[in-house]
């Protein structure tokens, strides 16, 4: 049987390779939004896979749910900005930002409805509560526009380094 390290490392390499597509779609204009979101959240939920796995989780308590993102994400991005030097005041700006976009990153997941409350995901169509079918094509997706502002990149930024340490 494998080890939690040699989990983390598989998790690491597969949120690596889900960051990489998800960047290289970005910029292609052609390619819906709900398609790019997608590699996004699955990177996300791989790389906080692989950290958990790496600090010693049991890779069968990360295996059955796609809810790990929005509490342990922002517990990553705040360890590489202290890990970096990053200032006080600037890692909480930041971890403002980071924990909301975690968590809306977190519920483009199917899975992940917050009780009912949140069907809206990129892969999969929902029926709204006024009973409308919407489809993920043609839903403005709050990731899409938290991304673009300056916090945005950072926490990009930071999630990227944290898939490239955990492939060390």
């Amino acid at each position: 049987m494998s080890t939690p390290d040699r989990w983390a490392k598989a998790y690491a390499r597969q949120a690596n390779a889900d960051f990489e597509t998800w960047n290289a779609l970005v910029p292609n204009r052609l390619i819906p939004e709900c398609h790019k979101l997608l590699f996004l959240q699955m990177a996300c939920e791989k790389l906080v896979k692989a950290h958990l796995c790496s600090k010693g989780t049991d890779p069968v308590n990360v295996q059955a749910s796609h809810g790990f993102t929005a509490k342990n994400l922002p517990i990553i991005v705040r360890e590489h900005l202290v890990s970096i030097g990053k200032k006080t005041n600037e890692i909480v700006w930041i971890l403002k930002h980071a924990k909301h976009l975690a968590s809306e990153i977190e519920l483009l997941a199917p899975a992940v409805r917050r009780g009912g409350q949140r069907p809206d995901n990129c892969e999969y169509p929902w029926e709204d509560s006024g009973g409308t079918l919407r489809v993920p094509l043609d839903w403005a997706f709050r990731p899409t526009n938290l991304i673009v502002d300056a916090a945005g990149r950072t926490f990009i930024k930071v999630v990227r380094a944290a898939v490239t340490e955990l492939l060390v």
